[in-house]
């Protein structure tokens, strides 16, 4: 195959990003050559074609993002290739550079994301600690988590949903079989060269302390700046300063209890997230999920968020307005960035118009907010983009349709020789009809020949002497003469004269945007909390939700409910719960599908809801301030990590046992059911006697009766059970908690609920009747566990 410089302009190219996809732009086509054609047309099912003998698979430029966005699903990353001169304005070969590796992670455009975090991480371990920051490139926010405990970084990681890790290629093997399916970056080792004066350069400081980040933190950030840097190809990157998930701020939450308690979105509408998030923002909505996945350990704040939520509650009429106002707000965290990264379209400046419209009003309604902040926004930036935007751009910065007129005396000039032409050309064809006595005369255009006059065969003995002769069709041809030419030459210069011109007085309007990004960052900010707050009150008033209280260390919940099971059970049946510390255990019996598990969970998620401010499901609710929230509950292998569902258990439970504190609750749910009965209740006694000696508030939802007995040698224990009733066959779950023992599992009739064949309980009946006694009518196993191995020490 012969090279052409062409070609060889591609492969100097490729060489660079061999790793990518290079999509190369060729006019109106983004070409990909060679083996990155034949997987374009594999994953974009397009025909595979030929260029010199090089396969060749293409794509529209108009289309990119729909085409990108089904390569990146598919796993790879994408080198996009742009021309960067105008192909009318060189003679020689075209000037093209890669503008943008697209990334799972590094994704800016709306089409491509919802309106929550889209995060990338750089997972680094160095000196016994384990380091991972988090990076949404369409925010800018920077998140920054060490622990010499891997897991806990690895559960924060499951808890954000990343979209792509990178690191370093001795930690991928680990970090493949522990997230598959996520996207891993590979880096070499200069990525963490001179972590320091990376740091510094782009957040723009002297010194670094101030982040409060180690040595390992500041390299994994380094790298981060990096790697950004490379898929954005810029060297300013849009990048809010590192925040570091402290324990001292934060409740760190593990992934297991992240997914037992359904905080995030899994099915649709059956987690705390979904019931919640009645944001108007997309900016609110973010930060509730954060806040969701980060509960506050600091009362003061706390009660700071309390305090806001109430006064809206109490408010309903400001409420509404607030709500209304905020429904006009766009997301402006995104649209700084995609300026920032030169990625906006015209769009977005009217969406930015319409969030500082709005500002005005809000401030008004904020006033009396001791907590909330005034939103100073630059009012001479507003009315640049009131003059400059169009109401309502359509198409592209160069098309004649974004800029207003009225801004630009020269634009409008040439907007107007544009405009009237088609007027100016129905003149010229109308005198030359008169001039050459030819009514059929024509005058048209096209991309090839430009303008021109097309006269039928019939007629050509009509055509004047100054008709120069341009193309000859079927039946008629076409001519030009020297005023059409001139013309032409006149519309052409205008035609490039807008094109210029709109495309720099668009990119003028956004570099004045880009000198406001930190006021238009401060504003987003408090957007998402005025949000956010406004939100917890929609939702106490749609729910009728009670502001939680605090104390040391009692726990009394009065007519509790669980907050996404009340959405999809018609009569909710509210229980209460008392702890302190002398009553600070509780295990609680009772049979399958009797609310058990809904109990205890309910349990963790007011606990939780009170300290992210948000008012809770009770008639009240008073609550120690717990440092963690621990669950162990259900029954679920790792099969890809080779752990059975036994070991998953007792996995989740080491966690529990190496990190609950005094200041911990745990909620745990048929623990020791994974392996034999005896081992099962030996393990979960245990467990019980090291939870009570640590000071926990404990909910136990257990199977083993037995587990009872603790009462009798532990005074910090109750025994809770979920009422039955029996009527005639029928038994009937009431679903409410009351002090007492289970005494009988109803394993059969919740069999017979679950619809399994009536021969098959008849035999079940048999079996039970054959193999245990019954005594007064209560079933009991034939030896008592207590009657094996001593339960209390001599």
């Amino acid at each position: 195959m012969k090279i052409t410089p062409l070609m060889e302009q591609y492969l100097r190219i490729k060489e660079r990003y061999k790793d990518s996809i290079l999509l190369f732009r060729l006019g109106d086509f983004y070409e990909a050559f060679f083996e990155d054609a034949h997987t374009v047309s594999k994953v974009l099912n397009i025909v595979l074609t030929k260029r010199q003998d090089a396969p060749m698979a293409g794509i529209p430029h108009h289309a990119l993002n729909t085409y990108l966005k089904k390569l990146v699903e598919a796993g790879y990353k994408v080198a996009i290739c742009d021309q960067m001169e105008e192909p009318s304005k060189s003679k020689k070969l075209i000037r093209r550079e890669v503008t943008r590796v697209v990334t799972p992670g590094s994704l800016v455009e709306d089409e491509f994301l919802t309106e929550t975090n889209n995060y990338m991480t750089v997972f680094i371990f160095e000196n016994g600690k384990y380091c991972a920051v988090f990076c949404d490139v369409s925010t800018g926010e920077v998140l920054v988590h060490e622990n010499t405990d891997k897991q806990e970084v690895f559960d924060l990681m499951k808890a954000y949903s990343i979209s792509e890790i990178i690191c370093p290629k001795e930690l991928v093997d680990d970090l493949r079989e522990r997230f598959p399916g996520v996207y891993i970056e590979v880096i070499d080792d200069w990525y963490f060269s001179n972590p320091e004066e990376e740091v510094k350069k782009v957040y723009g400081v002297e010194d670094v302390h101030h982040f409060e980040l180690s040595a390992v933190s500041l390299k994994a950030l380094s790298a981060l700046i990096k790697y950004v840097k490379y898929t954005m190809i810029t060297e300013n990157p849009n990048l809010k300063p590192p925040v570091l998930m402290s324990q001292k701020n934060f409740m760190l939450l593990d992934s297991a209890t992240v997914e037992n308690l359904s905080l995030v979105p899994g099915e649709k509408g059956k987690n705390l997230f979904d019931v919640l998030n009645h944001t108007e923002t997309a900016m609110g909505a973010r930060l509730l999920k954060k806040w969701i996945l980060h509960p506050l350990v600091d009362r003061n704040r706390i009660e700071e968020r309390l305090d806001i939520v109430e006064r809206f509650k109490e408010d309903r009429i400001k409420l509404d307005r607030v709500r209304e106002l905020l429904s006009n707000v766009r997301d402006l965290e995104r649209i700084v960035a995609r300026i920032e990264y030169n990625r906006a379209v015209p769009r977005d400046l009217v969406s930015l118009r319409e969030t500082l419209r709005v500002l005005p009003k809000l401030n008004e309604e904020i006033s009396t907010f001791v907590s909330l902040h005034k939103l100073v926004f630059p009012k001479d930036l507003l009315d640049l983009l009131e003059r400059a935007i169009e109401d309502d751009p359509t198409g592209n910065p160069g098309e004649g349709k974004v800029i207003r007129r009225g801004f630009s005396r020269e634009l409008d000039e040439y907007r107007d020789l544009l405009e009237h032409s088609e007027d100016k050309l129905k003149e010229f064809e109308e005198k030359e009809r008169q001039r050459t006595g030819i009514q059929k005369l024509r005058v048209g255009y096209n991309q090839v020949f430009g303008y021109y006059i097309e006269v039928t065969k019939a007629n050509l003995d009509k055509v004047p002497d100054d008709y120069e002769r341009k193309q000859t069709l079927v039946n008629s041809e076409r001519f030009v003469t020297p005023e059409l030419k001139k013309f032409e030459t006149k519309i052409m210069a205008a035609k490039e004269k807008v094109e210029e011109l709109e495309r720099e007085l668009f990119k003028n309007v956004c570099e004045e945007v880009k000198r406001h990004k930190e006021t238009l960052l401060n504003i987003s900010d408090e957007l998402a909390k005025i949000d956010a707050l406004s939100t917890l009150a929609y939702d106490a008033i749609l729910y009728g939700y009670t502001r939680p209280q605090f104390s040391e260390n009692e726990m009394k919940i009065e007519g509790g409910r669980h907050p996404v099971v009340e959405r999809f059970t018609r009569d909710f049946v509210e229980n209460d719960v008392y702890m302190n510390e002398e009553k600070r255990f509780l295990v609680i019996t009772g049979p399958n599908m009797s609310g058990k598990s809904t109990f205890i969970r309910q349990i963790g998620l007011i606990a939780l809801m009170a300290q992210i401010g948000s008012f809770v499901p009770a008639r009240r609710a008073v609550l120690p301030i717990f440092d963690r929230i621990f669950t162990r509950m259900g029954a679920r292998d790792d099969l890809a990590g080779g752990r059975s569902t036994f070991l998953v258990e007792m996995n989740e439970m080491a966690l529990i046992l190496l990190k609950a504190t005094k200041r911990s609750l745990v909620l745990l749910d048929e623990v020791g059911r994974g392996t034999s009965t005896q081992d099962g209740i030996s393990i979960a006694w245990a467990i019980s006697e090291e939870l009570i000696s640590r000071g926990c508030k404990v909910l136990f939802a257990t199977h083993f009766t037995e587990l009872t007995d603790l009462e009798k040698g532990f005074p910090q224990v109750q025994n809770k059970t979920i009422l039955v009733k029996e009527e005639k066959d029928k038994v009937i779950f009431t679903h409410k908690v009351v002090n007492g023992v289970a005494d009988k599992s109803y394993g059969i009739e919740v069999a017979k609920i679950a619809g399994i064949p009536d021969n098959v309980i008849k035999r079940a009946l048999e079996i039970i009747e054959k193999n245990f006694k019954l005594n007064d009518g209560k079933r009991r196993e034939k030896k008592k566990f207590n009657q094996q191995i001593p339960l209390f020490p001599v």
